[in-house]
């Protein structure tokens, strides 16, 4: 007969002193969890997420073949990976979460202390489409043109809208009703059978298939089916923003901080150190970078009392949680990303209006003076 093994018993000992621990602190950040949920969500909704999710029908989609990867400079973050054959998945749930662990880019290109040199002046030389919206009764959708026009693409009434990242629908709410119609004119569509929050701007997936939506709850809508995929309930939020490459979900929690899902995820990261956004006014995340790693927000005061409503003025850094200082003169009064990482930026001085468009790597590629038809409308969309 042996002796007793020592390390057995040590790990014995040490089993005993972690298990009860470690089940009550997923019990009460379960119990937490459901509670803050079970007044939005029904007992039945929350048994077809659950199946969903079991089943691996959510997803983040990736980006459409129209997507130019090579104009990208920043590299994509770490993103949580996916369990591997036969290991059970994380348990979910927004207190489950690791603490921040994307990767930091020391060597990610930072704008110049000082206004650079434009490669161009010229309103003509503006790449792209870019969309803008009336904020009065009317609520119409405008696109400039390369003359210095604008040009009215959706005159309907809606309550919030999206254009997608190829500029060539828009999905918009009104009454209750998801929408979407061509940018080229044409009859809209009732592509939700259901009824649409305009709580949640209607968020287009890179390859243009999908709308994140908030109906019963937040999900992922398939355009052509009008089947709708509940989120993770970890990635408790509201303001969801896709990523240029589809690779992240960037959104707001309900206590306004900002919050990193990649891919896999079931839950969310959140971003360190906001101390700089100023709580309520960084609540809607407006536009996202090709990768997820800058984000457009709301930093002025004004913007809390209205967040639905006022354009972003700021960037943020994800990974950090800086405030990125951008070599703009005047007042920033706009600043969305296209799908490739470009950045415009809309800036008031003296009363006079002008375009600043950033390569990935903040080159200054055009500094223009904006049409005076655009006067009193707001920068909603910057798009291939």
């Amino acid at each position: 007969m042996t002796g007793p093994d020592p390390l057995r018993t040590e790990l014995c000992d040490l089993a005993e002193a972690v298990t009860p621990v470690d089940l009550y602190e997923r019990s009460l950040h379960r119990s937490r969890r459901i509670g803050r949920r079970e007044a939005a969500v029904g007992t039945g909704a929350a048994l077809v997420a659950l199946g969903l999710l079991g089943s691996g029908l959510w997803h983040l989609p990736s980006a459409g073949p129209a997507m130019d990867r090579d104009a990208v400079a920043a590299p994509a973050s770490a993103l949580a990976e996916a369990p591997a054959a036969g290991e059970a998945p994380p348990a979910a749930g927004p207190l489950d979460r690791p603490e921040a662990t994307r990767a930091s880019h020391p060597d990610r290109p930072r704008p110049a202390s000082t206004a650079p040199q434009a490669r161009s002046t010229s309103l003509g030389d503006l790449p792209g489409q870019v969309f803008y919206e009336d904020k009065s009764a009317d609520r119409r959708l405008v696109r400039l043109t390369h003359e210095g026009d604008a040009d009215t693409v959706l005159s309907a009434q809606h309550s919030t809208v999206g254009v997608s990242l190829d500029g060539s629908r828009i999905a918009y709410v009104t009454d209750g009703t998801l929408m979407v119609v061509s940018t080229a004119g044409g009859e809209p569509e009732q592509v939700y059978p259901g009824t649409a929050s305009a709580e949640q701007a209607p968020a287009w997936s890179p390859d243009g298939a999908q709308l994140l939506i908030d109906a019963a709850e937040p999900g992922v809508l398939d355009v052509a089916t009008g089947r709708i995929t509940p989120l993770p309930s970890g990635l408790d939020g509201q303001n969801y923003r896709w990523s240029g490459d589809g690779s992240t979900l960037v959104y707001a929690t309900p206590e306004c901080g900002l919050e990193v899902a990649g891919a896999t995820a079931l839950s969310g990261t959140p971003v360190p150190d906001q101390s700089g956004t100023d709580g309520p006014a960084a609540c809607r995340p407006v536009s996202v970078d090709a990768t997820g790693d800058l984000v457009t927000v709301q930093l002025q005061p004004s913007a809390a009392a209205k967040p639905t409503e006022a354009p972003a003025d700021a960037v943020l850094d994800t990974v950090t949680g800086d405030i990125v200082d951008l070599p703009v003169s005047g007042k920033i009064i706009g600043a969305v990303f296209d799908a490739n990482g470009n950045l415009l930026v809309r800036s008031v001085r003296d009363g006079k209006t002008r375009l600043w468009l950033f390569a990935p790597d903040f080159t200054l590629l055009l500094r223009a003076r904006e049409p005076a038809a655009l006067n009193g409308l707001d920068l909603l969309a910057y798009t291939r």
